[in-house]
Parts: C-alpha cells; sequence; structure tokens
C-alpha cells in the first residue's frame, strides 16, 4: 500500500477532529454536511464522509469520558445522569443529542459557542436522562 495515500486522509481527519474541540467548530462541520451533499464531485463526497465519520469518533470519545466522569460521580453518590439498562451512550446516538442539545440551549450565541463539545453532550445526556431521587419514607 502506498503510505502516502493513507497518510493524507488520516491528517485531514485529526486536522479537523482537533478543530471540534469547542461547540461551534463541531457544529460548523456538521452544518456544512448537508451542503457538501448537495455536491456531486467526489471530492465534496469525500469530505462529508470524513465529517461524519469524526463527528461520530468524537461523539464516542466525548461518550466514553462522560461514562467514566459519571462512574466516579456514582461511587461519590452523586451520579451525573443515569441511562437506563436498555440504553448504550454510542456515538450516533451521541451526536445526534449534542446537536439537538446545541440549538436547545438558550443562552447568547457567543457564550454557547464558547462551550466545549464535551459540556454540550453532558448538558444532554443530564437532561435526557436525569437521575430520579428515590424518596425515603
Amino acid at each position: 500500500m502506498n503510505i502516502a495515500r493513507l497518510t493524507l486522509p488520516l491528517l485531514i481527519m485529526l486536522s479537523t477532529s482537533v478543530q471540534a474541540d469547542t461547540i461551534d467548530h463541531y457544529m460548523n462541520i456538521a452544518d456544512n454536511i448537508p451542503k457538501m451533499e448537495m455536491k456531486a464531485d467526489p471530492e465534496s463526497q469525500a469530505w462529508v464522509r470524513s465529517a461524519r465519520n469524526i463527528l461520530i469518533l468524537t461523539s464516542e470519545s466525548v461518550g466514553e469520558s462522560l461514562m467514566l466522569a459519571n462512574d466516579t460521580s456514582t461511587r461519590q453518590g452523586t451520579p451525573l445522569f443515569c441511562l437506563p439498562p436498555s440504553v448504550r451512550l454510542n456515538g450516533i446516538l451521541l451526536n445526534e443529542l449534542i446537536q439537538q442539545t446545541y440549538r436547545e440551549i438558550s443562552s447568547q450565541q457567543s457564550d454557547k459557542n464558547s462551550m466545549t463539545v464535551s459540556q454540550v453532550a453532558l448538558i444532554g445526556v443530564a437532561k435526557l436522562y436525569p437521575c430520579v431521587q428515590q424518596k425515603t419514607k
């Protein structure tokens, strides 16, 4: 295999994922996918596939970090969120939740855009899967 053929797409993906650290970069990628899908050229279609992969990989990484943080918080008696046993926090689910949460957050645009992807993900997961406290009798 040609090393250069493999290295270039990897570098493109890594540079894109580094830019997805704040939610405005993440959402810029997400918002450009439909626009690029409309183009028929192979480069645009390749970009769309790479962009989707980057968002899913970023979401998976964020999801794993959230699960670790939640495990630690749960052991200390204050879970951040409570997933039902049937739900697996995977990249596809979290990607959709991140985008939905971003659109629902009601703060000034500049404040919202400076948030990290992880912060938006945590807000979304905690809202969708809150921990219901059992009342003691």
